[in-house]
């Protein structure tokens, strides 16, 4: 029996299930213990929050009161100065000559002066200089109210006068020095512009006795979370307590040491209330851990939250016991190993008879898999035979995977195939457009200078497609001794069109230049040649440019073309915007005008497509004309060559990470002029 396969499999499984089960039950008293602590820890951060949310919701009350004592006294001050202003009205309700004017003046202020004080409520008069010249204290009249400052800490008539006449009213909070005593009391005033005689006039009032009430009503908010927070027990015996910024403790704990904030705290050696205040200020909801002795005298480690109430300067720490709250953890962690043990020595019985049954198949689906990678999939021959009947046979999750691997493998056969037909033709569409972009890169001359036996110019030009084939072209080549001919063009749409297109166009302008001279006639040629067969409806813009060497006369046309650039010394670079006709080949017997230019020696021609200005960065932001006037300024003097791979370096710069939008194309052109001998 003991020899029996069956057997040392009993044994192996034993054997594995205890190794297993060993780690697993560490492991899980491990974690269960730190989950269960963290419950426990996030469930006094809830206590935390929901004295916070006590705090808040009375420091909500509190300034509900205090903000209905202001406006209250707000809009008594309102009205007592409405009925002041109306009095100032009668007063001043007739014209009156200069003297009689000021006789009022003076009755005004010896009337609002002579009003007495309603439940401490004062008027007063300011001129424009910030004089108090009416207040029922004769002592300080004519008194410089900028002697004194508002709650921002600005002068305060400045301050009045230049809100009320700006806005007609003004209120604001001051400190008032001008009391028997000198010291200094909180007021609040209601101020208008008055402008029959350029005053402003107010009502104060004392405000001393909100900051009382404010007081009071903030004790009795303490007295109420204090005894809230008596009814607050976290685990068995941590608790809540309540400081301010100086460390000073509001509501102590009958659970804690009066000076427990006041320990230093071993890591820093800084008062511990200190330490929880930088915990608070970073908004954190981590604790600080404390080993410190209980009230028995006992050495206790203690988690200590706290959080912070900005508006009121009170500090909320949440104290509790690490061994309490690891204590439920612990004692549901033991009851859990227990239950586990149980289960999974009848899961180990169970589990070998199930397994059993099981393993058959699934060996006979690890055998087939382990053969896959190993196939061929181009064959038409399948692998399936060995599983094929396994569908049939189990309905459960072995006949489900049997399927899978069924269906994998015939989707593996179809998808290599049409894997290595996509390839093959990708392979074959990638050579044939690299062949297509040498052929299209070698119609157009390569080699700069391209004629260096000729001083009177230097000339040097690039193209750069979006795609593997592009549309955009350049030539130059002598007409005769004297004459330089030479084009830059852009095909509409871009690929392999834009390319049959690009090359039929520059052989029509070699064809058509071989006969004439006028750039115009030329392109009018080109024009009727290319609109005669066109069913796509494609066009080029060109610019054909025919240069006297002798004398530096440029007569060129341009059909639809970006406007070239001309750098000449000691000028700004300008735009050459003169158009000869329309698009070249999207209609025929289009006229076409020959325009001319006179380039001085030194001068430099920069002809280009519209691939350049509307290069587009990763935002769409284009590269666009001023740019390119910007980057051409001070090239004057540097070779055609150094211009271009100038553009190209900026345009790069641009662009940036963004996909190439267009093709482009620059010609730069730099005239000398005869040199003698």
């Amino acid at each position: 029996m003991l020899h029996s396969l069956k057997t040392r499999i009993c044994i192996l499984i034993a054997l594995v299930l205890t190794l297993v089960a060993v780690p697993v039950l560490y492991f899980t008293h491990k974690d269960g213990v730190q989950a269960m602590s963290e419950a426990e820890q996030r469930s006094v951060q809830n206590v935390l929050e929901l004295a916070e949310l006590n705090i808040r919701s009375g420091y909500r009350s509190l300034l509900y009161s205090r903000v209905d004592a202001v406006r209250a006294h707000r809009q008594n001050l309102e009205s007592m100065v409405a009925v002041a202003r109306k009095g100032f009205d009668l007063i001043f309700s007739s014209t009156a000559s200069p003297a009689e004017l000021k006789k009022k003046e003076g009755l005004a202020l010896d009337w609002i002066s002579g009003l007495a004080s309603v439940d401490g409520t004062e008027f007063l008069v300011l001129n424009k200089e910030g004089i108090l010249i009416a207040h029922p204290d004769a002592g300080i009249r004519n008194s410089n109210l900028n002697q004194m400052e508002d709650i921002k800490g600005f002068p305060l008539a400045d301050a009045v006068n230049d809100e009320a006449r700006r806005l007609g009213t003004a209120s604001t909070t001051f400190f008032w020095t001008f009391g028997s005593d000198g010291k200094a009391r909180k007021k609040f005033g209601w101020f208008v512009h008055y402008p029959a005689t350029d005053w402003v006039l107010g009502a104060v009032a004392d405000i001393e006795a909100l900051e009382h009430e404010g007081e009071r009503k903030k004790k009795e908010m303490l007295d109420n979370l204090k005894a809230n927070f008596e009814t607050i027990r976290i685990a068995r015996s941590g608790s809540l307590i309540l400081f301010d910024r100086s460390g000073e403790i509001l509501i102590p704990s009958k659970n804690e040491d009066p000076d427990l904030l006041s320990t230093l705290y071993p890591e820093t050696e800084k008062p511990l209330f200190e330490e929880l205040q930088l915990l608070a200020a970073t908004g954190s909801r981590e604790a600080i851990p404390v080993i410190l002795p209980d009230l028995q005298g006992e050495m206790r480690e203690r988690v200590i939250f706290c959080t912070y109430f900005r508006t009121l300067g009170w500090y909320v720490a949440a104290i509790a016991y690490t061994d309490e709250i690891r204590a439920p953890a612990q004692a549901l962690v033991q009851r859990l190993s227990l239950i586990i043990a149980g289960l999974f020595l009848v899961s180990m019985a169970l589990g070998f008879s199930i397994s059993n049954r099981m393993t058959r198949p699934l060996n006979t689906l690890a055998a087939f898999a382990k053969a896959l990678p190993d196939s061929d999939f181009t064959s038409d021959k399948a692998l399936c035979g060995a599983i094929e009947h396994l569908p049939g046979r189990h309905q459960d999750e072995v006949g489900r995977l049997a399927k899978a691997l069924l269906f994998m493998e015939a989707s593996l056969r179809d998808n290599i195939r049409c894997l290595m037909e996509t390839t093959a033709a990708n392979e074959r569409m990638e050579g044939e457009l690299s062949v297509a972009r040498e052929i299209q890169l070698g119609l157009l001359p390569k080699t700069f200078p391209p004629f260096p036996n000729h001083s009177e110019f230097d000339l040097y030009a690039s193209l750069e497609p979006a795609r593997e084939v592009g549309g955009d072209l350049y030539d130059f080549f002598f007409m005769d001794e004297k004459h330089f001919c030479f084009a830059v063009g852009d095909v509409s749409g871009k690929g392999v069109p834009a390319s049959l297109f690009m090359a039929i166009s520059r052989t029509l302008l070699r064809s058509a230049a071989a006969r004439e001279k006028d750039p115009a006639r030329i392109m009018s040629t080109m024009n009727n040649d290319l609109a005669s067969s066109n069913p796509n409806s494609m066009f080029v813009t060109l610019f054909i440019g025919v240069l006297d060497l002798d004398t530096g006369l440029l007569v060129y046309a341009n059909g639809g073309h970006n406007p070239p650039v001309k750098i000449s010394s000691g000028k700004l670079p300008e735009f050459m915007t003169g158009r000869s006709g329309p698009l070249v080949g999207a209609m025929e017997d289009m006229p076409y005008q020959t325009l001319e230019i006179q380039l001085e020696p030194d001068d430099t021609l920069f002809v280009y497509t519209d691939g350049v200005t509307e290069a587009m960065d990763t935002e769409q932001a284009l590269y666009s004309d001023p740019r390119l006037v910007r980057t051409l300024s001070g090239t004057h003097g540097k070779s055609p060559r150094e211009i271009i791979e100038l553009i190209e370096k900026d345009v790069a710069a641009h662009v940036g990470r963004a996909e190439p939008s267009d093709d482009i194309t620059m010609l730069c052109l730099r005239y000398a002029g005869i040199h003698p001998g």
